[in-house]
């Protein structure tokens, strides 16, 4: 923004997010199909309630 000169963030920002960081183009963060997950070779562990200790 600085050395453009703009006057707002928003006129440079590469990958402009909602205030939710949600992406418009992209509608990101989204669910992945598992087919998606085994293509890749990406196990998701179980989520612990409560959070890390």
């Amino acid at each position: 923004m600085l050395l453009t000169g703009s006057e707002s963030i928003r006129d440079v920002i590469a990958f402009p997010k909602t205030q939710r960081g949600t992406c418009l183009m992209s509608e990101a963060p989204s669910t992945v199909d598992s087919k998606q997950l085994r293509e890749l070779g990406v196990r998701l562990a179980a989520s612990v309630a409560g959070g890390a200790s």
